[in-house]
């Protein structure tokens, strides 16, 4: 699954709202267009608070990030599975960069243009993962992976249950994606 996700394309009034209840200090280094790993973005966390958070857990052997955990088996995971009990949140995006077999890079979009949630987990420190779901629709003809994704009626419910009712939002009808090869778009340009 992705290693690049788009936070922002347009002005938004809910980003705008979480900015200010941010650290005017720490909201000067976010990603807020392309974030890459181990760069600090907003997530949301209990009671849809945003928080400033780093992309990607510090491995166990400090060689590295991990930046997205298998929904799959995270609550099995003796590195992750207290982080999906007690600090759940999530992730806003526009949509995720992924790239197939040729390593052609595609902006991996909802079909319906909208902005969607992501679940994930975060630790003391401030530092964030995505979980993944196995594909169940025709996007498996780019990738095999997909971000978990939380519908927004629900995203109180994953924040406060989610570790209990894991499988359950794995289960949900997932989100119909778009992509756009990338490379083609620049040669254009």
């Amino acid at each position: 699954m992705c290693g690049r996700y788009l936070f922002k394309q347009d002005e938004d009034d809910e980003l705008e709202e979480w900015l200010k209840n941010l650290d005017v200090e720490e909201a000067k280094d976010l990603s807020l267009h392309v974030v890459y790993p181990s760069q600090k973005t907003i997530v949301l966390t209990q009671g849809l608070k945003p928080m400033i958070a780093q992309w990607g857990h510090v491995k166990w052997d400090n060689k590295g990030r991990i930046i997205n955990a298998r929904s799959e088996t995270i609550a099995s995971s003796p590195f992750f599975e207290n982080h999906l009990k007690k600090r759940r949140c999530l992730i806003k995006a526009d949509g995720f960069y992924e790239w197939d077999k040729e390593k052609a890079k595609h902006l991996v979009t909802d079909a319906s243009q909208k902005p969607f949630y992501m679940a994930g987990i975060y630790d003391e420190e401030g530092c964030f993962s995505i979980l993944t779901n196995e594909v169940r629709t025709d996007f498996i003809q780019l990738h095999n992976r997909v971000p978990l994704m939380i519908p927004s009626n629900l995203l109180n419910k994953y924040l406060e249950d989610g570790d209990q009712l894991l499988e359950d939002f794995r289960k949900l009808k997932q989100n119909e994606m778009k992509w756009v090869d990338q490379s083609i778009q620049q040669r254009l340009f």
